[in-house]
């Protein structure tokens, strides 16, 4: 009975000690939130198709940001076509808002990096009705250190 009693405060003591110091978690919030850029191009490149509209992301900060323009895009190119402010109807809402990582108020057009996390990349990437884009790359880094890119070739807007 002793011995069971001493085997149990070992084992308390080493779950106080040790454990917190095992990060269980780590990586899954950075490996998401490449996931969620990833996604979150292929939908403004989807979205840009079936809406015959030009839709922008705009990198702000390590957030994307998704507008579209409303004008009717015959008149318009890539270059002509431009980022329209982020208000009203221009604003791209996202199939599923997940706000954990964005401050209060943020709008559902829009995710946001977990801390550590730092997005680079061009500033914005338009997408045409067609399909193409201005093209990019983007990189996601942890605390400092490069850890995936993520392309968008210029003439199909394809996202990988």
């Amino acid at each position: 009975m002793i011995e069971l009693i001493v085997v149990m405060v070992m084992i308390g003591i080493l779950a106080v000690v040790v454990l917190p110091r095992f990060d269980l978690l780590k990586g899954f919030d950075e490996i998401g939130y490449r996931d969620k850029v990833k996604a979150t191009l292929e939908y403004a490149r989807k979205s840009a198709v079936a809406g015959r509209r030009y839709v922008c992301v705009t990198s702000s900060s390590s957030n994307l940001i998704l507008t579209r323009n409303l004008n009717d895009p015959d008149g318009l190119s890539l270059v002509t076509a431009g980022c329209p402010a982020n208000s009203g109807n221009n604003q791209l809402a996202l199939p599923s808002t997940d706000t954990r990582y964005c401050p209060s108020g943020t709008m559902a057009n829009q995710i946001c990096a977990p801390s550590g996390v730092t997005l680079g990349g061009p500033g914005s990437t338009i997408f045409s009705p067609l399909g193409s884009s201005t093209g990019g790359i983007y990189t996601i880094q942890v605390n400092g250190a490069p850890t995936a890119t993520i392309t968008v070739v210029k003439e199909t807007g394809y996202v990988y």
